[in-house]
């Protein structure tokens, strides 16, 4: 018996970078607010570097690393169970049967995870490397297989912690200092492959990946989003409608919307917003050109294309659920006014876009005893 090296370094510190990220992005996924959807992309651009160099390395890395080491026959795999069940299991030079299996699993559901994310972030969000190419129902269709992703890839770590319990605590083989020094003790006959130090190759291959997929990737997201187009706001809209509230963005209603708002300007809410007529009909072209149907953002879609009886963006039901936890001493501090002003909280709202990442709240600290609720 001896001790060897069986986990070469490039993998130990995928494993580690790995735990991390997807650390980083489940609590920046299933816990965190909206506005931290940057951190949450950093995390899957993260792991999508770190799925690219493990499946490079799955061909090119060590004995021990490599797919066609693992004992993926299905018959070993019952047997281990069965021998875990008799807690008699064998220590493995490389990955056990069952763990080689849980690898690829986590694999397909990490590749899964990033794949649908990138799908997300350009339909719902128009941004990212697919802003280009993915319409918002493409995207909304992706959200659902992103967080049955997201469940699966928890189960999944769930199970392993489990393995990893038994291997180490009932079994007494050291798994987790392995994946630490990459040592482990074994018969000499058994060791294979650890004749060369795979260090520059890791770092080659990690760094090919990086620049590769952050480069492809930048180039990509500079492509202009498919559903969203920059509209240029005429003058005379920001200063009729800017001088009560927000001149909201146009994809905000439907053209029909927009009409019965015009053409009810008399009794605006109660406030008599009459324009003369060559005004009225070149804010009214404005915004039938630039309605909600004329865009595929997630705001148009939840919030511009769905009628309300009172013309009213805040009784869409959309924007009700998703401003449904949010203070009311919010809505009357200073820097947000009311409900109608979309720009006290979100920086991006005269583009029409409404980024997740672009919501800034204010601090409820500072709202007065009473209204935090």
């Amino acid at each position: 018996m001896a001790k060897v090296m069986i986990w070469d370094l490039p993998l130990r510190l995928f494993h580690w970078l790995m735990v991390a990220t997807v650390a980083i992005a489940g609590i920046t996924g299933f816990v965190a607010p909206a506005a931290w959807l940057d951190i949450h992309l950093f995390a899957g651009y993260a792991l999508a570097i770190l799925l690219a160099f493990r499946l490079a390395w799955g061909v090119l890395g060590s004995y021990y690393s490599r797919f066609r080491s693992f004992p993926l026959a299905p018959r070993s795999a019952f047997r281990h169970l069965r021998s875990l069940l008799r807690n008699s299991a064998a220590a493995h030079t490389g990955h056990n049967p069952v763990g080689a299996w849980m690898i690829i699993a986590v694999l397909f559901l990490l590749l899964a995870l990033v794949l649908s994310g990138l799908i997300v972030l350009g339909g719902q969000e128009n941004l990212g490397p697919l802003g280009f190419l993915v319409d918002f129902q493409t995207g909304w269709r992706a959200a659902a297989l992103h967080e049955i992703a997201a469940w699966g890839l928890a189960g999944a770590i769930a199970v392993h912690l489990l393995g990893v319990f038994v291997e180490a605590r009932l079994l007494r083989h050291p798994v987790v200092s392995a994946m630490i020094t990459g040592n482990k003790l074994v018969t000499r006959a058994k060791a294979k492959g650890q004749g060369r130090s795979y260090k520059a190759r890791g770092l080659t291959l990690f760094t090919i990946a990086a620049l590769m997929l952050l480069g492809g990737g930048k180039m990509l997201a500079s492509i202009p989003a498919s559903g969203w187009k920059p509209v240029q706001t005429p003058a005379v809209y920001s200063a009729e409608c800017g001088d009560c509230h927000d001149a909201y963005h146009p994809s905000l209603r439907t053209a029909a919307s927009w009409r019965g708002i015009m053409s009810g300007l008399s009794d605006h809410y109660g406030e008599d917003a009459s324009l003369d007529a060559e005004t009225a009909a070149a804010m009214g072209a404005f915004l039938a050109a630039n309605a909600a149907e004329t865009f595929d953002t997630e705001a148009a879609w939840r919030m511009g294309r769905i009628d309300t009886k009172s013309l009213r963006i805040t009784d869409t039901p959309y924007w009700t659920a998703r401003h449904a936890g949010i203070a009311d001493g919010v809505f009357k501090l200073s820097s947000v006014g009311s409900k109608v002003n979309c720009n006290g909280c979100h920086r991006d709202a005269a583009s029409g876009r409404f980024a997740d990442q672009d919501i800034h709240l204010p601090n409820l600290s500072k709202l007065p005893n009473g209204s935090q609720k």
